[in-house]
């Protein structure tokens, strides 16, 4: 099955149970191709509540930013009605979109991140401490494009009932392969994690 027609019979389910279904998604260009299958699959879009797990603290016009890539790639065609609500620090607070998550698609890069979670935030509790309250964080620049960013925290991105991990390329395995034991990458907490229900899906 692929990845597009997991997550739409997922969110198909959830809407015929609940109203309504809730969409968490990343940036990147491991799942452009995702989105736009999913611009052109029938769902009641209306009924699914979607925004990002991280964000550049860019102009949402800007090339950089998600938001952007977003209504590129998947806020258009069948998927034109899809409620999207842009991540900020309280939407959470606020109701706008509500846990768990239906749904939450994770890429990763090659230092082993994901979402914007970085190696050197390995240690910051507010990023990884499932102890910690579930909330948003903006963060100082990091990564490429090097520029401040918003993300989910780790025990927020964990309250989701699927997490799907997309891997692309033969470079990126093989940090995947790493990142089981290695406690110095991010995607060790979230692939050593026994208490989620995580997909990962090899692509090209």
């Amino acid at each position: 099955m692929k990845i597009s027609e997991l997550i739409a019979n997922k969110l198909k389910s959830s809407i015929e149970i609940n109203g309504e279904a809730s969409l968490v998604l990343s940036g990147g260009n491991s799942p452009l191709k995702i989105y736009n299958e999913l611009s052109n699959t029938n769902i009641n879009w209306s009924s699914v509540n979607t925004t990002l797990v991280d964000d550049r603290l860019v102009e949402k016009n800007h090339p950089d930013s998600n938001q952007k890539l977003l209504f590129d790639n998947l806020i258009k065609n069948k998927a034109n009605a899809l409620n999207f609500i842009p991540l900020s620090k309280d939407i959470i607070k606020k109701g706008f979109v509500q846990t768990p998550f239906d749904i939450c698609l994770l890429g990763m890069g090659l230092d082993g991140h994901f979402a914007s979670l970085f190696p050197d935030m390995v240690n910051d509790s507010n990023a990884f401490d499932l102890n910690k309250d579930p909330e948003i964080l903006e963060i100082a620049a990091h990564g490429d494009p090097f520029v401040p960013r918003i993300t989910m925290n780790f025990p927020l991105i964990l309250k989701s009932h699927l997490i799907i991990l997309l891997v692309k390329g033969k470079e990126k395995e093989r940090v995947l392969n790493l990142s089981y034991k290695d406690k110095t990458l991010p995607l060790y907490y979230l692939l050593n994690n026994k208490n989620i229900n995580l997909h990962i899906e090899n692509i090209n």
